[in-house]
């Protein structure tokens, strides 16, 4: 019942108390998922404006996505809402990776699906990884939470690159 504070030696009979060691991960798990919840948290809070200023980072660095009157471009209002969604999706999947505490939600498997729908979308890799930038220089987290949630953000960057 108690087998988190005391134990059973694997190499005798005997109990024992937890480790310096064994305390020490115990803490720094726990302080990991405190900054991982802390920054899902925030990013979940500040996620639509976090997303319109990505996109419209991206608008002004590709200002052929605002122009171009194809389906997948943002030269209207409902271009512009899908172009938000997809930044959208790439923002959920670091919260939900913040949340397990892993990339599993965001699997390469996963990753790829999104690349080849956007190859087939005609939609560059190279917007959404403008986007991603964005979002991590202006998330406003410090210190763990921004380290958690950079990794998981370079993460995604390094799959669309």
């Amino acid at each position: 019942m108690f087998s988190g504070i005391v134990g059973r030696n694997q190499n005798n009979s005997e109990n024992k108390f937890v480790t310096k060691n064994e305390l020490e991960a115990s803490y720094r798990n726990a302080r990991e998922a405190n900054a991982s919840l802390q920054a899902a948290q925030s990013l979940t809070n500040n996620f639509d404006l976090l997303v319109k200023e990505a996109a419209n980072v991206v608008y002004a660095k590709y200002p052929h996505t605002t122009q171009r009157p194809e389906p997948q471009y943002a030269s209207t209002p409902v271009g512009k809402a899908k172009c938000e969604r997809d930044i959208g999706y790439y923002l959920r999947m670091v919260t939900y990776s913040l949340i397990a505490g892993s990339t599993r939600p965001m699997d390469e498997f996963f990753l790829q699906g999104l690349n080849e729908m956007n190859r087939a979308l005609e939609l560059s890799s190279s917007w959404y990884i403008e986007a991603l930038k964005y979002i991590k220089e202006n998330h406003g987290l410090t210190n763990l939470a921004a380290q958690k949630t950079n990794e998981y953000i370079d993460y995604i960057i390094s799959a669309l690159s």
